[in-house]
């Protein structure tokens, strides 16, 4: 963790003091504040000096004043002073955090090699931009925008700018294309002697992006840390149905004549393999004419597995949903789904028979890196969130990075309610449907929050039943999600939405529900991280504002039916003899989260280095984290 220096609240009150001096400037003259630090740094002085971050700081809190009429809290200077001294800063939800990139974006960007705003969807980008452009304007700072619609011409301007925004997928993914187009496939030293031999006019023409310089990451644990366990593939695929797709049909025939025990086994997290019975069985001389068929791409029996897999691992509206008669896969940790997603090894063809949709020819992979490479390529990086503790471990082994918490603006007035358990999910619908009521009743606003897009509909349904208005929020929006979630602090609204649907949107509340008591946050069941319960708890009670928020856990909740089950056999006791003690979850379930977290931290670093293959990506010697930034 960072050392908390002494003169930070001093570099604030200076940052305010040069802020003040600048309002009565005329517009050119924040131009030539920028102009003279552009000149400071980019004759070789550090940018992370006190002098020019409180010269940094007071430029942008100036600028924000005059285009938003908004005047920056110190917590917000605050965490944008530590994060343009690349380092974390966990900002708590609500207080901004906005506003506080714009301080290390500016900071940044005053190098002259572009800085990244990387965010975690398009719409969060397209609203950050848009929002502190007049801000930057103003200071003389170009901006840019890269979307998935962005054509080459568009993303080349935009990477042009001193301030790019964009999901960070897309950073990676334009990383990659600028690599293919470079013949980066080969060994990164031929790739550098191609840089060194190919005519500048040639380079610009082609490459999209001009390097990786800075980048600033808006929800930094889910970017560097959830998304982390699967790498950045860039691949394609030929149109039309896929030449072996009478083969996954068959395959899928043949799993369901097998049986588990007998046939086939499950282990691992999302694995199948065939029993020596089960294999003599898929090679009997009924399958003789898949065997040998010309379309195949992998022996018969993976077919069959794969086959398998989709029928017994994978639910749909849980792990995938069904649009536009395609399959299209559900983030596990947010319920968001991605479009631009496929499963690998003929698992995505294995669903689509099992659904009975058109089977898509495999992708084939044209360039891949993990994630952790990726952002460790750039030569500084800072980020922020309201969800970091947990992660400072991983922060500073992977990727150089401190973190420091922000205090918040407001004591917090959030009252965290017991947790409630039932014995299965029937019962805990029911309560949490008497307690919504309740609270709607009294004037305040309910936003519940479920880990699954199946979950969601369960909850609606139950809600449904009892006549209880709703709107319900499963990751299929954006920028309709945000409206909605927006609007979920109203007197009597009731929202349901998978955990971190509306992530990084405030919710207003009206006066009524303030008088009332403000929002109250029901959370569905626990998930696997106690940061994404501690997000979704953090959408209510937010800078001093009233809110409360209460669990309901039943024993076949994922996480205690699989990781707990003496805490569902305690749970069950409870529920059969009503006189007894209810059980105190709440320590137990922290504990097997912490432990769910080391092996995904676990998982996540073996996969960081099993990735050999980048060095035929990377035009660089091998990248290791900067040291962490001691204040």
């Amino acid at each position: 963790m960072l050392r908390q220096p002494d003169w930070l609240p001093s570099m604030i009150g200076r940052a305010r003091n040069v802020a003040q001096s600048l309002q009565d400037a005329p517009p050119t003259d924040l131009r030539r504040h920028t102009e003279y630090l552009r000149r400071f740094v980019q004759s070789g002085q550090d940018p992370r000096t006190d002098s020019v971050l409180v010269l940094s700081a007071a430029g942008v809190v100036e600028a924000i004043r005059r285009s938003l009429g908004l005047t920056l809290f110190d917590v917000q200077i605050h965490a944008g002073l530590i994060v343009s001294l690349g380092a974390v800063a966990e900002m708590q939800t609500g207080e901004g955090k906005t506003l506080s990139v714009a301080i290390p974006a500016y900071t940044a960007s005053l190098s002259g090699a572009g800085v990244h705003v990387a965010t975690p969807t398009d719409y969060l980008a397209k609203r950050d931009h848009e929002k502190l452009k007049p801000a930057f304007e103003l200071l003389g700072v170009s901006t840019g925008l890269v979307i998935d619609s962005s054509t080459t011409t568009e993303k080349q301007a935009a990477y042009r700018a001193d301030i790019t925004y964009a999901a960070a997928n897309t950073f990676g993914f334009d990383y990659l294309r600028d690599q293919i187009a470079f013949d980066a496939g080969d060994h990164h030293r031929r790739a550098k002697r191609f840089y060194s031999l190919a005519k500048p006019d040639q380079r610009q023409e082609t490459k999209l992006q001009r390097g990786l310089s800075a980048v600033i990451v808006d929800e930094i644990d889910h970017v560097l840390i959830d998304d982390a366990v699967s790498p950045l593939l860039l691949s394609g695929s030929k149109d039309g149905q896929s030449p072996d797709a009478p083969i996954h049909v068959a395959a899928k025939e043949w799993a369901d004549r097998l049986s588990v025990g007998d046939d086939f086994e499950f282990f691992g997290r999302s694995q199948v393999r065939l029993t020596d019975q089960g294999f003599d069985r898929v090679y009997d001389s009924d399958a003789s004419t898949w065997i040998v068929h010309p379309s195949l791409i992998r022996p018969w029996h993976e077919y069959v597995i794969a086959a398998l897999r989709a029928k017994h691992l994978y639910q749909r509206d849980i792990h995938f949903v069904v649009r536009d008669e395609s399959v299209q896969i559900v983030d596990s940790s947010t319920g968001r789904v991605f479009q631009d997603r496929t499963w690998s090894d003929g698992l995505q063809q294995a669903i689509e028979a099992r659904e009975s949709l058109p089977i898509q020819p495999e992708t084939q992979a044209l360039a891949r890196i993990t994630r952790q490479r990726f952002f460790r390529g750039y030569r500084f990086i800072g980020g922020m969130t309201g969800t970091a503790t947990g992660c400072e471990s991983e922060f500073a082994s992977v990727y150089g990075l401190a973190m420091e918490t922000v205090p918040p603006r407001l004591p917090s007035k959030r009252v965290e309610m017991p947790i409630q358990v039932s014995l299965d999910k029937d019962s805990k619908w029911a309560m949490i449907a008497e307690q919504t009521e309740a609270m709607i009743d009294v004037g305040r606003a309910v936003l519940i929050g479920t880990l699954s897009i199946a979950e969601s509909l369960e909850v609606a349904s139950v809600l449904e039943s009892k006549g209880i208005g709703f709107e319900l929020l499963n990751g299929i929006q954006d920028a309709d999600e945000a409206a909605l979630v927006a609007l979920a602090g109203q007197s009597g609204a009731v929202t349901v939405a998978t955990n971190l649907a509306g992530r990084g949107t405030d919710i207003p509340l009206s006066d009524e529900v303030k008088r009332a008591g403000g929002l109250h946050v029901i959370v569905t069941q626990k998930h696997t991280l106690a940061r994404v319960d501690r997000q979704l708890v953090g959408r209510c009670a937010r800078c001093g504002d009233p809110g409360s928020s209460q669990t309901f856990v039943s024993a076949d909740d994922a996480l205690v039916a699989n990781h707990a089950p003496w805490i569902a056999r305690a749970i069950g006791r409870y529920s059969n003899s009503p006189s007894s003690e209810m059980p105190d979850v709440s320590k137990n379930l922290l504990r097997v989260q912490t432990r769910q977290q080391q092996a995904a931290s676990a998982s996540r670093k073996r996969l960081l280095a099993s990735d050999h293959d980048v060095s035929k990506l990377w035009s660089s010697s091998d990248q290791t984290p900067a040291r962490c930034w001691q204040l």
